[in-house]
């Protein structure tokens, strides 16, 4: 729903202008009625009432002509900017630039994921006790035969060639 079409707007449009002096008398007088009679609209027009006195208490800023001139200058700029159609170099340059914007977090991707996968030394080192014992591990068989040392107590864990 529009601003225009919500009553809630139009109310204050309305209340706005009585404040302003602005309403055509035939609307004043219907306004005031329906302020005499409804008490919601005597509490919203006298909210605002307050706020415009409010506003008259705040400090008025003093710009020079200058500060104007500069607005007005600004703003002539940027409605014929806006009014202009991209050309095709500058279509080109967005382009242009839209695809090293990519290309650059492609790149970025792709050092991140190389930095922060796992070397194979880091499995190698992690398994070296392992690769060290290869050749009895090979000969032990199964995991049965392991259970059974470790129920016997002849399992600690250590390699063989390890004092105790």
């Amino acid at each position: 729903m529009s601003d225009e079409n919500n009553p809630l707007f139009a109310s204050t449009e309305r209340f706005v202008a009585y404040l302003d002096g602005e309403l055509p008398e035939a609307a004043t007088r219907e306004l005031e009625q329906t302020l005499n009679s409804d008490p919601a609209a005597r509490i919203e027009i006298e909210k605002l009432n307050r706020a415009w006195e409010l506003l008259d208490l705040l400090p008025r800023p003093n710009l020079s002509e200058e500060f104007t001139s500069r607005t007005v200058t600004a703003l002539r700029t940027g409605i014929q900017a806006s009014d202009e159609v991209a050309t095709p170099r500058k279509w080109i340059g967005r382009k242009t630039a839209l695809v090293a914007g990519l290309l650059l977090i492609a790149a970025m991707g792709f050092e991140i994921g190389r930095r922060s996968a796992r070397p194979a030394a880091d499995t190698l080192l992690e398994d070296l006790l392992v690769i060290e014992n290869l050749d009895l591990l090979t000969e032990i068989g199964d995991v049965q035969f392991l259970r059974e040392l470790q129920t016997k107590g002849g399992f600690d864990g250590r390699p063989p060639h390890e004092p105790r």
